[in-house]
């Protein structure tokens, strides 16, 4: 992974939480992780902040993993180059030790709060956590609403799509970008690019800088072409041995990659739609692949869609808001209870362990 880029490890999906924290660490690759453990507002991230900064001044790079509740906020740090990594192991990307003491080192931050002022609290904060999962409830029922009207709209754009069109141009792309077979098949993970979070949908655009010195943007505001070109693209590339970082749709997390990273070549090929665009240094255009009189036929159809899964997405965004405005009551309540001073030390401990 090319060092400080930024990705997300679970999105807010039409299925809920979608984790890919799976991905963070292989134990059985030698692997050693730090799993936080405590409360909302105890320190979680304000300790990675604090590692992040270590790591920085030690110039060790890392890959950043963001929290799509809260993109200010940090999920994980991932460093590469020393098998190690950090993570918040609360939900809703629950991390448990497999190999505890050997492959993991759980870090409880409950250690440095007062439990009695917390039990003073507690009728408040056992409400704020269930009005909390509330809000995020009611994302989840907007978000599968605007996934319905989106998934009818790229089933309608797949009619009108000349698949063989898709398939020569993908052996051409394939035949200038990624060599010769190298004997072995690539390497595969997976991240989320994107998220739906509070702050709208998030792009993190400045990964595509730190990954790719060539990027082709991929227009298509319907997603078919794009979602067949990249299969192709990712089957190619894995099959000459290139590794592939897959990048699927938060709307549509298990439809395929809605945009590809080959690391190794310093090349990205992205999809822009509606929600998301992209500078690059060339553009192909969804029309090409497409029987624009057909896609016209649907052209009402298709835009009342749009507009309705457009005020949708917004209705979801806004449910997250209202989710993100309870942890914000629930850290206000954390916070006092906790020895900051002793969260530090705990930080700068994991710094020097790492650094050595």
């Amino acid at each position: 992974m090319t060092e400080h880029a930024t990705f997300f490890l679970g999105a807010n999906t039409p299925g809920g939480f979608h984790s890919l924290f799976h991905e963070l660490y292989d134990p059985l690759d030698g692997w050693h992780a730090y799993i936080l453990k405590g409360g909302p507002g105890c320190g979680k991230s304000t300790l990675m902040k604090t590692v992040a900064a270590h790591l920085d001044d030690a110039g060790i790079g890392y890959e950043t993993i963001r929290c799509a509740s809260d993109p200010d906020s940090l999920d994980a740090l991932r460093i590469e180059s020393k098998k190690i990594c950090i993570a918040d192991g609360t939900a809703p990307h629950v991390l448990e030790p497999r190999y505890p003491g050997a492959a993991e080192t759980t870090v409880d931050l409950g250690a440095c709060w007062d439990e009695t002022l917390l039990r003073e609290n507690s009728a408040e904060i056992i409400r704020c956590f269930s009005e909390n999962a509330a809000c995020h409830k009611r994302s989840v029922r907007f978000l599968q609403a605007a996934e319905s009207l989106s998934r009818d709209v790229r089933r309608l754009a797949q009619g009108c799509l000349d698949p063989e069109k898709i398939e020569r141009y993908a052996a051409r792309f394939a035949a200038r970008h990624f060599g010769t077979p190298k004997g072995h098949v690539g390497r595969e993970i997976t991240r989320f690019l994107s998220a739906v979070t509070p702050q709208g949908i998030t792009i993190h655009r400045d990964t595509v800088d730190a990954l790719c010195d060539e990027v082709l943007v991929v227009e298509d505001a319907h997603g078919a072409a794009a979602y067949a070109l990249l299969a192709l693209l990712r089957r190619y590339a894995l099959g000459n041995g290139l590794d592939v970082i897959v990048c699927p749709c938060p709307l549509h997390p298990d439809a395929g990659p809605q945009h590809l990273f080959f690391p190794q070549i310093r090349l990205g090929v992205v999809t822009q739609t509606a929600y998301q665009y992209f500078d690059g240094d060339h553009t192909i255009h969804a029309s090409r692949f497409t029987d624009a009189a057909a896609l016209r036929s649907h052209r009402s159809r298709i835009a009342f869609s749009r507009r309705t899964e457009k005020e949708l997405l917004e209705e979801a965004v806004c449910a997250m808001r209202d989710a993100l405005d309870v942890h914000d009551r629930l850290e206000a309540l954390y916070r006092p209870a906790v020895d900051f001073d002793a969260v530090t030390r705990i930080a700068e401990r994991i710094a020097e362990e790492i650094a050595g």
